[in-house]
């Protein structure tokens, strides 16, 4: 059994660091570990040039991503460790987000529904803001099987060696051992039956729609407690099926571009040379 850990932080021995070596301690000595640090790799933002596309084609991009994309194909199981910032996801997961459009005529190499853990660290209480959401949806796109996401409150170094969540973590590794999903959900709270996410819209007239996942239903009330209904979808978004219809449409804006190509240069060079333009100073 070979895993894989992925640590989306650039502190050295921080709390991401920490979270994913111990629980590749508490897994079996056995297995293969691995561990990447991303902020280690060289991910270059997506120019959207839609080149990569065709299924016999890659990025043109000449960084480590093909690397990364290796390396999550080679392995059966996958940690994943962020820490949150300002609300949101780390900015190396945001990063290779961007780039997935990469890989959506290649699903079938990547959606084998390996199972994938994830900690959130957040270092100040009630500012964890979307992470958790954001990052599960990152292991997603890889055709990953999320099976346990844990937030935890944890600011300094070490923190995350508090007994309490030294436990949910030895329960997350437990959890890759057995193949069993474990809920760190708030019981209290509503989230989304097909995804997961507690980022909800919802309406005043008895609908709602998960930004995430495109999930849409019917809420009610009637019993004095707030449940939802799922109404069917043609593609669900995380599924090989999601994904490759969703390389369908890019691929059909790419062939629209094509054909309007010698307008949108028309339109494009009114805009090529704006006069408001600024830059730092590179002699300084």
């Amino acid at each position: 059994m070979k895993v894989l850990g992925l640590v989306a932080s650039p502190r050295r021995a921080g709390n991401s660091d920490i979270i994913v070596q111990e629980m590749m301690n508490m897994l079996p000595q056995e297995w293969k570990k691995e561990i990447i640090r991303l902020s280690d790799l060289r991910i270059d933002s997506c120019t959207a040039c839609y080149a990569c596309l065709p299924k016999d084609k890659q990025c043109v991009i000449g960084d480590d991503l093909t690397f990364l994309l290796d390396h999550i194909k080679a392995a059966d199981k996958v940690i994943i460790a962020a820490p949150v910032y300002s609300l949101g996801q780390h900015t190396t997961i945001k990063l290779i987000n961007d780039r997935m459009i990469s890989i959506l005529s290649k699903g079938d190499e990547y959606f084998t529904g390996k199972q994938c853990v994830i900690v959130i660290s957040h270092g100040v209480k009630d500012w964890e803001g979307y992470a958790r959401e954001a990052t599960m949806h990152f292991a997603r796109f890889f055709g990953l099987n999320v099976t346990g996401v844990l937030v935890v409150q944890a600011a300094l170094p070490g923190d995350v060696l508090n007994p309490e969540i030294m436990g949910k973590m030895d329960a997350l590794a437990q959890s890759l051992v057995d193949n069993t999903p474990v809920d760190f959900t708030d019981p209290e709270l509503v989230y989304c039956p097909e995804c997961g996410s507690s980022m909800l819209q919802v309406s005043r007239k008895g609908k709602w729609r998960c930004v995430m996942c495109a999930s849409e239903g019917e809420w009610t009330n009637d019993t004095g407690e707030f449940t939802l209904s799922r109404m069917p979808q043609a593609h669900r978004r995380f599924t090989l099926e999601g994904i490759t219809a969703h390389g369908c449409v890019l691929t059909g804006i790419k062939e629209q571009f094509l054909q309007r190509k010698a307008q949108a240069v028309e339109i494009r060079k009114k805009y090529r040379k704006g006069s408001f333009w600024i830059k730092p100073d590179s002699s300084q």
